[in-house]
């Protein structure tokens, strides 16, 4: 085998892609990736699945129909023979070339053509894998494979294959940006498209020959962890996050990892007009909008963003308002599906009807930002966080952040913010209440500015990428060499 003496064609591979299709921070970075790469010259091409986009007259951004077909039957464990279908469609951003693929039959589109980015994620992925591979044999190999969290590790993993039966050692990167534990028997592998064959894995001291299924395995098939034993490097998004994933799956793989931090285009000049004078109207804006509960205008205002999930803990900010009481706070939220949870935090509102209130609505991009500005702090009380992408855009307008200590958000806050324990809303409200009253000093806004500037602006993102891209280089040539 031969691995690529330098890289310049660059497959990344994901469900997510900001502008196009995005449920979280995810689909931010993988833009971020993309689009950075393509302004240093490199040929970025993102892989996809549609999920039903192509189908939507309304989605905002042009598709044009691809010379492509990948039809074929896969062998389920009843031993019966099951038809896949499937197409694509290509749109160009920024320099980026992103194919998104869609089902071209029923049974195909059924599933793979769900809106929900995450419906039938498992069967998403195994058909996804299948037309990776597919589009790869029908317009050629890249010289490196990036694959971002679990959904696309089989993608990756699979034309990381077909290049080593072609004689291709591919460098690829897994970029993971969440951990999840979704495992699944090996037939699931070969129901994806992966042939059970020898070939060569890193094993610290060398490679060596192992089945794929005999690396399935020994992680019970794990899919995340399959994606760790096979990647040249494995990276993440921060040294935090790091270090929670070496104690997941062992201190072996630091040698074969890396870091790529996250960054954000968010601009004080975003922001200019709007003084601190303008908090409540901006606020009676959002009322406008929907909210549950209410604000009485009569304290300091506190921002909390994201999708309303557990794991941001919103629960936790809203009870820390019992020890705050010259805090509001205003809860932006998205829907994650967790129904339950939305509830339950709708409930806690009403009961602090007055000191909160949660906005379920679409917030236009000048009156989200505007708040941002405006608020008194950003609160993060999350259960855990790998980056916190809402940290630095709150951070580039000058506004600080009460977080908790969890995953890379110590990292990312460094100073000019305050860190409370987890799950603790009486220490989480005693510090909205020192910022409300002044008793808690915030850093000037411009030293903040700077702090983000110098060290989460896209080219930050691109030069820790390269650096991982060659990393993987490296490990593939090693993998070439392997006799």
């Amino acid at each position: 085998m031969y691995a690529p003496e330098r890289l310049r064609r660059i497959y990344i591979i994901t469900f997510e892609y900001g502008g196009l299709v995005k449920v979280g921070g995810l689909g931010e970075a993988v833009r971020q990736y993309a689009v950075g790469l393509a302004s240093r010259g490199y040929d970025v091409t993102v892989l996809m699945p549609s999920h039903g986009r192509h189908l939507d007259p309304h989605r905002g951004f042009d598709l044009y129909p691809l010379d492509f077909k990948a039809c074929g039957n896969r062998l389920g464990q009843d031993g019966r023979a099951y038809p896949y279908c499937i197409g694509a469609e290509i749109t160009f951003q920024n320099g980026v070339k992103i194919v998104m693929f869609k089902g071209l039959d029923y049974a195909t589109g059924h599933v793979f053509d769900r809106w929900g980015v995450y419906e039938y994620t498992e069967e998403k992925a195994a058909l996804f894998a299948r037309a990776v591979v597919a589009f790869a044999e029908r317009f050629g190999l890249p010289d490196l494979i990036h694959i971002n969290d679990w959904p696309t590790v089989l993608a990756g993993v699979a034309l990381k294959d077909l290049g080593e039966r072609r004689g291709l050692a591919i460098p690829t990167l897994f970029t993971i940006h969440l951990s999840w534990d979704y495992s699944f028997p090996w037939h699931y592998a070969e129901w994806s498209g992966l042939a059970n064959r020898q070939h060569l894995v890193w094993r610290v001291c060398c490679h060596r020959f192992e089945h794929y299924s005999a690396v399935w395995d020994e992680g019970w098939g794990s899919v995340e962890r399959f994606g760790v034993v096979e990647a040249d490097i494995v990276s993440t998004v921060s040294y935090g996050y790091l270090e929670e994933l070496l104690r997941k799956y062992g201190d072996w793989i630091r040698e074969k990892s890396c870091v790529i931090y996250n960054s954000t285009d968010w601009s004080i000049t975003d922001v200019e007009g709007v003084t601190e004078a303008d908090t409540w109207r901006l606020v009676e804006e959002v009322e406008r909008l929907g909210v549950d509960g209410g604000l009485d205008k009569n304290g300091a205002l506190f921002l909390a963003v994201g999708r309303v999930a557990s794991q941001k803990g919103f629960d936790i900010a809203i009870k820390a308002l019992d020890y705050a009481p010259h805090a509001r706070l205003l809860i932006l939220g998205m829907p994650a599906g967790e129904r339950g949870y939305e509830e339950y935090i709708r409930g806690l509102v009403w009961e602090r009807r007055g000191k909160a209130a949660l906005s379920m609505a679409k917030i236009p991009p000048k009156l989200y930002k505007a708040l941002h500005y405006v608020a008194k702090a950003l609160v993060m009380p999350s259960r855990w966080e790998p980056f916190g992408i809402s940290a630095i855009e709150a951070m580039a307008l000058g506004t600080p952040v009460i977080a908790t200590k969890v995953g890379g958000l110590p990292e990312v806050i460094d100073g000019y913010g305050v860190l409370v324990e987890p799950e603790n809303p009486q220490e989480l409200g005693r510090a909205m209440e020192g910022m409300a009253t002044g008793v808690i000093k915030a850093p000037p806004r411009a030293h903040i500015v700077q702090y983000v500037d110098n060290k989460f602006r896209l080219r930050n993102t691109v030069e820790m990428l390269e650096y991982c891209y060659e990393k993987a280089r490296q490990f593939a040539y090693f993998r070439a060499i392997t006799p």
